[in-house]
C-alpha cells in the first residue's frame, strides 16, 4: 500500500507517490448507454418515442426490443486501469417495459474477451430474466436485470477488451421470455471492483 502524506495546512493538498491502493475494494459501473452501441442492419431494434409531456413535446426515445423476434445491438468496452485484477465482472441491463403485463424478459449478452497480446477466443453467452424489483411488470418502470458474471480469474493485466452483442432472447431459447410487448433498453452496465486509482505505470499495475 502506498502512503498518503499531508503536506501543510496552508496548501491543503495530498501527495501520492504511486497509484493509491484501497484496503477494502469498492464497486463502480462501466457504463454502455445505448447511444454508444451500433446496429448490425439485420436484427435491429426500433428507436422510437417512449414518453412525452402529454402536451405535444418531442418526447424521449429508446431502443425497443421486439417480443417475438431476436433483436440486437453491438459494442465494445475496455477495462479501466483501476479494476481489481482477477476479480469477476457482473453484467446487468437497465430497461423499461412499454406496457403493464405479466411475464419475463430474457436479456442476453454474447462476448469475447482478450488481454493486450492475447487472442480473442470463441464467444460466450450469458443471460438473465429476473428483474429488480422482482414483480409483475409495470409500464415505464425502471427495472434492472442481472445477465451474468464474466470470469476474470485468469486476467492479470490492464486494458483488456470485451467485444459484445446485447440482445433480447425473445424466443426463450436460453431462459423464459413471455412478456408480450416491447422492452426499452436504457443501458448496459458492468459492475467491477476497484482497488486503486489507476495503474502504477502506463501499461502495468
Amino acid at each position: 500500500m502506498q502512503n498518503i502524506k499531508c503536506l501543510t495546512e496552508e496548501t491543503d493538498r495530498l501527495t501520492i507517490s504511486k497509484a493509491l491502493r484501497l484496503t477494502d475494494t469498492v464497486w463502480d459501473d462501466l457504463r454502455v448507454p445505448t447511444t454508444s452501441t451500433r446496429k448490425g442492419g439485420s436484427k435491429d431494434p426500433d428507436f422510437r418515442k417512449i414518453l412525452d409531456n402529454g402536451d405535444g413535446s418531442q418526447g424521449v426515445f429508446a431502443e425497443l426490443f421486439d417480443a417475438s423476434s431476436e433483436e440486437e445491438l453491438y459494442f465494445a468496452v475496455q477495462l479501466p486501469h483501476k479494476w481489481k485484477q482477477g476479480s469477476d465482472i457482473d453484467v446487468h441491463v437497465h430497461w423499461s417495459p412499454v406496457s403493464t403485463g405479466s411475464g419475463a424478459v430474457c436479456w442476453a449478452m454474447e462476448y469475447s474477451l482478450a488481454e493486450i497480446g492475447g487472442t480473442l477466443p470463441a464467444t460466450v453467452i450469458i443471460s438473465g430474466n429476473v428483474t429488480v424489483p422482482n414483480e409483475s411488470l409495470v409500464a415505464d418502470r425502471h427495472y434492472l436485470t442481472e445477465i451474468g458474471t464474466i470470469d476474470m480469474s485468469s486476467v492479470d493485466s490492464v486494458s483488456s477488451m470485451v467485444i459484445c452483442r446485447i440482445y433480447r432472447d425473445a424466443t426463450g431459447g436460453l431462459k423464459t421470455d413471455d412478456y408480450a410487448s416491447d422492452a426499452a433498453l436504457l443501458e448496459v452496465d458492468f459492475h467491477y471492483q476497484i482497488d486503486s486509482m489507476g495503474s502504477d505505470t502506463e501499461y502495468t499495475k
